[in-house]
């Protein structure tokens, strides 16, 4: 075979060999904190899962120093008042609240949780509808360089338009893990989001520290199908690529080598590296 259908004959092969990009599957447990025992098994999953540590959890900076340690991304869980009349946490985001005082609650959330690179809504069904609240919370975020995810607890939320409009990077929940807590229930979620992530490219979801929500992720996650990836937030947040290995094929000519030295005659005998 002469030398320049060899080098054609390669670069066709080689340029063949496509791999697919991976789906990509990232995960945040919500409401992290407040219960050891299970703290400590969703501590125990890759790192590629973030936390969201509510500010106020009585195991807050606890939880907040563990990740940094493990080099896992964390959220700060942000309390925000529902349109259902029920009592959220201390510091959280009411509505009609001043900027000044929404400035305040988000920056002692902040040194609470020192190590978030994010925040998404704890709870929060009015105040992610209310435009003047969104945009006091957005402009503050854009001053800590914080990225904002969506819970989505609610159709009306006007969270991420916002968010883009004063410059912050703007992320939405695509399914919940563990709307209910019925171990069939939980399972069937994790294949749906498998699904969705086939089907748009990324799936974002959102789980919360409990027993069956656990036993599915360690489940789920030991025996997670090849083309899905594993991602944490950060990477979606920093928009990274995920890049397939690619494979390692040595090809060989089938002409004969030339010698290395003087006259560098062919010597049939050497096939691809001369001697």
């Amino acid at each position: 075979m002469e030398l320049h259908k060899i080098l054609l004959f390669s670069t066709a092969l080689l340029g063949g060999i496509v791999q697919a990009q991976p789906a990509k599957l990232a995960i945040v447990i919500d409401d992290v904190g407040y219960h050891q025992k299970e703290d400590a098994a969703v501590f125990a999953m890759p790192t590629q899962i973030s936390v969201a540590i509510i500010p106020v959890a009585p195991y807050a900076s606890q939880r907040n120093q563990q990740a940094h340690a493990q080099g896992r991304d964390v959220l700060i869980h942000m309390p925000m008042q529902p349109k259902a009349n029920l009592k959220i946490e201390e510091g959280g985001l009411l509505l009609g609240m001043s900027q000044d005082e929404v400035v305040k609650r988000v920056q002692q959330a902040k040194n609470k949780v020192s190590y978030a690179i994010g925040m998404n809504n704890h709870m929060g069904s009015a105040a992610t509808s209310d435009p003047t609240l969104m945009t006091f919370l957005m402009q503050e975020l854009a001053k800590q360089h914080l990225f904002f995810l969506d819970s989505r607890t609610i159709g009306s939320s006007v969270a991420s338009k916002v968010a883009k409009e004063q410059g912050v990077k703007a992320l939405d929940r695509h399914l919940f893990l563990d709307d209910s807590d019925v171990l069939a229930d939980v399972q069937r979620q994790f294949q749906q989001s498998l699904a969705y992530a086939r089907k748009h490219g990324t799936a974002i979801v959102i789980g919360h520290p409990r027993k069956n929500t656990i036993a599915v992720l360690q489940a789920g996650l030991a025996k997670l199908p090849d083309d899905i990836q594993l991602v944490s937030m950060g990477s979606l947040w920093r928009e990274e690529k995920v890049v397939p290995p690619k494979p390692f094929i040595l090809l060989f000519s089938d002409l004969p080598a030339p010698t290395n030295m003087v006259p560098y005659q062919p010597v049939p005998t050497l096939r691809g590296i001369p001697e």
